[in-house]
């Protein structure tokens, strides 16, 4: 009984997990904004949570975004990717 307690408890996690990854993931109003502005007509709306976390990752770092390291390039490069 105990074995079966276990593996259903599991299983729940695991389908948790999994709707966890599928959930809609949506950039702050000030990342799409930045983004929109390089690249007018970019569609948001259905990021994977590879692209979101690409993308944040590129927006945190200061260093990222300054006019010699194409900001503008890596996003779009992160958009086509996936």
């Amino acid at each position: 009984m105990k074995s079966f307690a276990l593996v259903t408890a599991m299983v729940a996690a695991t389908a948790t997990g999994a709707f966890a990854q599928q959930a809609p993931v949506q950039l702050s109003s000030a990342i799409q904004s930045q983004i929109l502005a390089w690249l007018p007509g970019t569609d948001l709306s259905d990021l994977t949570n590879s692209q979101y976390a690409q993308i944040v990752s590129l927006f945190a770092n200061s260093d990222n975004l300054g006019a010699g390291e194409d900001p503008a390039g890596a996003v779009k490069a992160i958009l086509t990717a996936q």
